[in-house]
């Protein structure tokens, strides 16, 4: 991977978990006192980023350093442990948004599903047709 190539991972890494937290750059960059447009050129895989800014940007997205090397180290979209992490951000951030009566509906729909898959999965398969 070129250096070119791993500045974009890092800020495709740092967009996904900003997104995740549901930040925007304005608010990231006033969380770790830094211009917005550094957050944009970072994102875009523009800038160079020192430690000391990194360390920063780590902080203001609650998110361990080595979290974001080891993932910005694959390309996200072929790493399918980051994606599936990513997908439980993403679930874990809409289900933060939901009413208890929503999450509750949620979770009895989704028990609901699980057990109708159970009981696929332990049919034959003629009778699964």
């Amino acid at each position: 991977m070129t250096d070119h190539d791993f500045l974009f991972q890092i800020g495709l890494t740092v967009r996904k978990y900003r997104t995740v937290i549901g930040i925007s750059q304005e608010e990231l960059s006033a969380r770790i006192d830094c211009d917005k447009n550094t957050i944009g050129r970072i994102e875009r895989g523009e800038s160079d980023v020192k430690l000391s800014t990194l360390k920063r940007l780590t902080g203001g997205l609650n998110l361990p350093c080595s979290r974001l090397i080891r993932e910005s180290e694959h390309e996200i979209t072929r790493s399918l442990p980051e994606a599936i992490d990513y997908d439980y951000l993403r679930l874990f951030q809409y289900c933060h948004e939901l009413s208890p009566e929503q999450f509750n509906n949620l979770c009895n729909t989704a028990h609901l599903y699980a057990k109708s898959n159970q009981l696929k999965q332990s049919l034959p398969c003629h009778a699964r047709e």
